[in-house]
């Protein structure tokens, strides 16, 4: 495959990006991001939070990065940084112990960070907001007296040293490397929980839907069913699509789902195929992400811009292959939602084989 070299490298989507793409950041920085904050720490323990001895109220997880933290079990005051994290903490009933999430201090606030069946579904508003860019006001978060902060490796590495350390609040980093790192941050928040009826359930759903993925892989090659190519793509603009490179969540998702990625071949992980290379490859699948807060990727349209001439999505029109919308942050958060939603991407490649979910 033959790819065209971007006009411009596109740095991995962060929070100065576009409101559509915002919620890429979580996953897709997180290798760069876990090793540099991996060095920062030294993977040397976290200061034991202050007023609690280690004892029968204390227990001791390693988080992400390798860091020793000791936490109090079942704490009812929970600062959530990440919204993929905030999926995890939702699936486990805790969100009435949430006192605070990061969000954008400006502009469309909490909106910018979190769609509306996300904050309606989570309990969050306007004043749950601690605002985390373009860095974390620890001082905010302070306010909140927070028992334990679970954060994305986003967070930068001082304000996390000035959390855990100098305040001696517990901050566990999640970073999964890969979508099975998902279900173990799932049991590792679940650790600080003990007893907590919701975990078990959960992570064995998690797991029977990465099996059965497993599974229709090797079904797919054993009877020889011809392997569609996908177009996997967060965002658009006039120049072309910006899509997973090897290596990546996105990618993952696809192979998992039983595709071959088109974008393969590219030299970086996060990459815009130009249109006319998209137009080339002839993708069997295009999954685009849509999202609430960007009217050109209005959830679950197929707004007029895509077919703009000017500043649309480039050939749209002439792309032949199967369309699928899905709300962006299905493929751009690391967390137990995308991981549920596989069975719906294997039938959008797999029609007659998956039925819909």
């Amino acid at each position: 495959m033959t790819l065209n070299s971007a006009s411009e490298s596109r740095p991995a989507p962060t929070r100065t990006i576009a409101p559509a793409v915002v919620l890429v950041a979580l996953l897709i920085v997180a290798g760069v991001a876990v090793a540099g904050t991996a060095a920062y720490f030294e993977l040397r323990p976290a200061a034991s939070p202050h007023g609690v001895s280690p004892g029968n109220h204390t227990v001791g997880v390693v988080d992400d990065l390798g860091r020793r933290v000791t936490a109090p079990t079942n704490a009812t005051r929970l600062v959530v940084l990440a919204p993929s994290i905030m999926d995890i903490v939702s699936r486990l009933n805790l969100s009435s112990r949430v006192v605070g999430v990061g969000c954008q201090p400006t502009g469309t606030g909490i909106f910018g960070e979190y769609s509306p069946n996300q904050t309606s579904a989570w309990g969050l508003s306007p004043s749950s907001c601690i605002a985390d860019f373009p860095s974390l006001n620890t001082e905010e978060l302070l306010n909140r007296s927070p028992q334990v902060v679970l954060a994305s490796t986003i967070t930068s590495a001082a304000a996390v040293e000035t959390i855990s350390v100098t305040d001696g609040i517990p901050v566990i980093l999640l970073a999964p490397s890969g979508i099975e790192g998902i279900v173990g941050d799932v049991a590792l928040v679940a650790q600080l929980f003990p007893g907590d009826p919701s975990a078990l359930p959960l992570i064995a759903q998690l797991h029977d839907v990465l099996n059965n993925a497993t599974t229709l892989d090797a079904n797919l090659s054993t009877n020889g069913v011809a392997i569609p190519s996908v177009l996997l793509t967060y965002y658009f603009d006039g120049g072309g699509y910006y899509t997973y490179g090897p290596g990546t969540f996105g990618e993952s998702l696809i192979e998992l789902a039983g595709g071959s990625n088109v974008a393969a071949g590219v030299p970086l992980t996060y990459f815009e195929m130009n249109g006319s290379t998209v137009l080339n490859e002839e993708p069997s699948v295009i999954i685009y992400g849509t999202s609430w807060n960007d009217p050109t990727l209005v959830s679950g349209q197929t707004p007029s811009v895509w077919t703009s001439t000017s500043d649309g999505a480039p050939y749209w029109s002439q792309l032949n292959g199967s369309k699928c919308a899905v709300d962006v942050t299905v493929i751009t958060e690391a967390d137990p939602t995308m991981i549920l939603e596989l069975p719906l991407l294997e039938h959008w490649l797999h029609p007659t084989i998956v039925p819909a979910p």
